[in-house]
């Protein structure tokens, strides 16, 4: 099939995916993973990290239990063993298989993508919180399996019961929407990308209908613990959530530099939940002015921004989809764009299987590129 085809194909997959999202038959499900779709109204109140992801708390395995998978035990292990008060365990482990396709090229993929083992270990108030594993690899040769290991968090964080927290170490400083998928523009282009996270210091305060975070952070000091640019800098979060906890607006701000240079960043994120319909909205929009040291070149203004629509059609099967846009230069007429359509299956509590189709390309997508993903995700 012709790409040209392919890019309508996946065009009207697009249309059809965010139709279905809207107005698809079936009782809506929730998915923990998205704010106020469950009537939870922050990240913590399913995860131990006050940006969410990684490891789960018992909130929140009941909930992947009870609510987006179609039935099973989500405790820790299936609930064959209990750790004790004090540790807290968790696994992701994630495979992929997948076709790239930019004429007149194929690549086919398979690997390993994710290997991490979560650990946190304290009290209500005082922790430790470490995630270890390995790097994914998607092309041969692999790296020696030393070269592989990487703690991409780890961190000693101090909590009020109001949820009020300071935290010392290596994590990714709260900004944006948090999506859990690093190839989102978003996060690929804003210094979120995978093993991006620099080292620092962060705190947050919640009220009752919003919460704000900042941080600092300095470069990780060995060079294979991460990738991307080693910049220094702060970054500011504060959220307000409005009609009965159905809808939230952002507005974020960063600043980075490094040795090569340094980036001023502003954005909003909004959120949206349609109750009746079970449509979940998210959207961020953000502006970076880029400044190269030494004058080593003309300073930019760029554009990052995210569009995704996800419903529950049947218990346990969601489907979704995205637009994606980078702009490195807007006063060159040139961007970079990305269609997607996702369906996600959660059979079990534990288990899931993901289905990413994306189509990218620049200007009027003379040369466009296709991406199909098939990922199978088991936590424990």
């Amino acid at each position: 099939m012709r790409l040209a085809v392919i890019v309508r194909v996946l065009g009207l997959s697009t249309i059809l995916a965010l139709i279905l999202a809207a107005t698809g038959a079936g009782t809506a499900e929730a998915y923990p993973q998205f704010q106020l779709s469950t009537g939870t109204d922050r990240c913590i109140t399913c995860h131990f990290s006050p940006a969410g992801g990684g490891l789960i708390n018992d909130y929140g395995r009941d909930e992947a239990g009870s609510t987006i998978s179609r039935g099973g035990d989500g405790r820790f292990a299936h609930g064959a063993w209990t750790p004790p008060s004090w540790l807290q365990l968790g696994l992701d482990l994630r495979g992929a298989a997948g076709l790239k396709l930019r004429e007149p090229e194929t690549e086919t993929l398979a690997f390993p993508m994710q290997t991490d083992l979560y650990i946190r270990a304290g009290g209500q108030h005082i922790s430790v919180n470490i995630t270890a594993g390995l790097r994914g690899g998607a092309r041969d040769p692999q790296p020696a399996l030393v070269e592989r290991l990487v703690s991409r968090e780890h961190y000693a964080m101090y909590e009020r019961d109001s949820g009020t927290y300071v935290r010392a170490g290596r994590f990714f400083p709260i900004y944006g929407i948090r999506s859990q998928d690093h190839t989102a523009y978003v996060r690929r282009y804003l210094g979120l990308h995978t093993l991006e996270e620099p080292y620092g210091l962060g705190a947050g305060t919640y009220g009752a209908d919003w919460e704000a975070h900042v941080s600092a952070f300095v470069p990780r000091p060995i060079e294979f613990l991460g990738s991307g640019l080693k910049s220094t800098g702060v970054t500011a979060y504060y959220e307000r959530r409005m009609f009965n906890e159905t809808a939230a607006i952002a507005g974020q701000a960063k600043v980075a530099t490094s040795s090569t240079d340094s980036r001023v960043t502003a954005g909003i994120v909004g959120k949206r939940w349609f109750e009746q319909a079970g449509v979940m909205l998210l959207a961020e929009l953000d502006l970076q002015r880029q400044a190269f040291a030494d004058n080593a070149g003309p300073t930019r203004y760029q554009l990052a921004g995210y569009l995704g629509v996800s419903r529950f059609v049947a218990r346990g099967v969601m489907v979704g989809a995205a637009i994606h846009r980078w702009q490195p230069d807007l006063r060159v007429h040139s961007a970079r764009d990305a269609y997607e359509v996702n369906l996600q299956y959660f059979p079990r509590a534990h288990l899931e299987l993901h289905l990413l189709t994306r189509v990218s390309g620049s200007g009027d997508f003379d040369d466009p590129g296709l991406l199909t993903f098939l990922q199978l995700h088991y936590y424990l």
